[in-house]
């Protein structure tokens, strides 16, 4: 019925935002250059690395380690 497909929209929302949050707590420990881009995923609560690096993606436009070098590259310009 209609109320358990708005239920599933409204979890793939949350989800969504949840990811969001933990793509900027992964973008916090890139910037702090302490965490292996191989433990980002788990420290930031996905499941896997594959989910981790399309949620990044998704929400920053660039892969974790394109956001690296761009963000050690002072001369490259911000692309938002």
């Amino acid at each position: 019925g209609y109320s358990s497909a708005a239920s599933d929209v409204y979890k793939r929302q949350f989800k969504r935002l949840i990811n969001s949050y933990r793509v900027v707590r992964a973008k916090e420990l890139l910037d702090g250059k302490d965490c292996p881009v191989n433990e980002l995923f788990s420290r930031c609560g996905f499941a896997s690395k594959s989910v981790f690096y399309v949620a990044f993606r998704k929400v920053v436009g660039m892969t974790p380690l394109q956001y690296i070098s761009q963000s050690r590259n002072p001369f490259m310009i911000q692309r938002n």
